[in-house]
């Protein structure tokens, strides 16, 4: 630090076009401090604090910055929604796909247990039907018919209290 304030930059002498560009070498003042040996108690008391006040900013440029701070966030938020739109509808599809497979599996399945029980039926049809097989045919006189079972019916007592209710159409006409 005491460097730089002991060195006063000098201009290089001026010469013509010529001779500037004749000579190579130029002779600079030299940077080496002159004097150091300081006591660190004398740089200390030479220091002075920067000014932390913020200058307030014109209204313009308020404006500005308010206006890009708005316009990043509906970016932001234009950019999330555009992704959400996107995946939903990459998604959508193979969702749909899958569903739509897992539908036909399960028709597929439904139609063939529809087959096999009509076959169990039909076979089980052609053993009834066989001599040997002990099952008789259906006889109307050898039925069991049951009656329904009588309900005693509770009677609930009435608590309405008959009161005039309003007439839903009014006497008079409405408009006009």
């Amino acid at each position: 630090m005491t460097a730089a304030r002991n060195y006063i930059p000098t201009p290089p002498p001026s010469r013509s076009r010529r001779l500037q560009k004749a000579t190579a070498t130029r002779h600079y003042q030299s940077v080496a401090p002159t004097n150091i040996t300081r006591k660190a108690s004398q740089s200390r008391s030479k220091v002075t604090p920067l000014p932390t006040q913020r200058k307030q900013l014109p209204l313009a440029l308020q404006f500005l910055l308010l206006v890009q701070k708005g316009s990043t966030t509906f970016t932001c938020g234009l950019v999330a929604i555009t992704l959400g739109v996107y995946a939903w509808t990459v998604y959508a599809p193979t969702l749909w796909t899958r569903e739509f497979s897992k539908l036909k599996t399960l028709q597929r399945n439904e139609r063939q247990l529809t087959a096999s029980n009509e076959s169990l039926k039909h076979k089980m049809a052609e053993q009834a039907e066989q001599p040997g097989s002990g099952l008789t045919l259906p006889n109307p006189h050898k039925s069991l018919f049951i009656s329904p079972a009588k309900v005693s019916v509770m009677e609930v007592a009435d608590q309405t209290t008959e009161t005039p209710t309003p007439a839903i159409i009014p006497d008079t006409p409405i408009a006009y």
